[in-house]
């Protein structure tokens, strides 16, 4: 443990990202609280590193983490600095830094964490959330439902992910466990789920569905010719 020169325990590990949390019993991820979560859907959802650089307002724009690691790995490093402009926005949707079925399990569950750290460290400085719901291998997935609220809003995103019979499969086992376990009020796609093995769980939970940037930007360009 390391003390500074006054004496101060040094935070290497961002412990104060979950201060006055309650955690789930194993891995100790932290419990997101309802009272943090948006009640209504977003107007419209922006990537972090798009609106890093949106000159207009952003109060109807929840933020999301949809794109690459590196586009916002800032936010894990320097997490305070990010506050003031986070609260010039609607709110955010939860922290998406990658968690692969392939990774080792230990970096799954440390994925995990920082996605949940975060998004709870946003959300007790009242800046509105909407849980991300990214896990690893199955086995993961009970603890990591117990850290969400039930019946609140949460999100997927599942464009890029959805190319095959089998990756149909998949989604479909999770997003029916997760109506399951959490019975959502409502379910933020930024993607699309087209197929008929999705029909019948939109018949079982209201699903609101958001393009995703790339191609609003692409139709910009024509619009405008550029």
């Amino acid at each position: 443990m390391y003390r500074d020169k006054n004496h101060i325990i040094e935070d290497s590990f961002g412990a104060f990202l979950v201060d006055d949390a309650y955690f789930t019993g194993d891995e100790e991820y932290p419990l997101l609280e309802k009272w943090m979560i948006s009640k209504t859907q977003p107007f419209r959802i922006m990537p972090f590193d798009k609106a890093l650089n949106y000159r207009g307002d952003l109060s109807d724009c929840f933020i999301c983490f949809y794109a690459r690691d590196v586009t916002f790995e800032r936010v894990r490093r320097t997490p305070k600095r990010y506050l003031s402009f986070f609260q010039r926005c609607a709110g955010i949707i939860g922290f998406d830094f990658s968690i692969h079925s392939d990774m080792p399990i230990i970096k799954q569950k440390a994925q995990m964490y920082d996605n949940l750290a975060l998004t709870y460290f946003y959300g007790k400085n009242y800046i509105p959330i909407i849980p991300n719901l990214r896990c690893g291998i199955d086995e993961l997935l009970p603890e990591f439902l117990d850290a969400i609220p039930k019946h609140v809003l949460v999100a997927l995103g599942v464009h890029g992910f959805i190319k095959s019979a089998p990756m149909k499969a998949e989604w479909y086992c999770f997003i029916d466990t997760i109506i399951k376990e959490l019975e959502p009020s409502g379910i933020i796609v930024y993607g699309s789920l087209t197929g008929k093995i999705f029909d019948e769980l939109k018949n079982r939970c209201p699903f609101y569905f958001y393009e995703p940037w790339i191609y609003s930007d692409k139709k910009r360009r024509s619009i405008y010719g550029k």
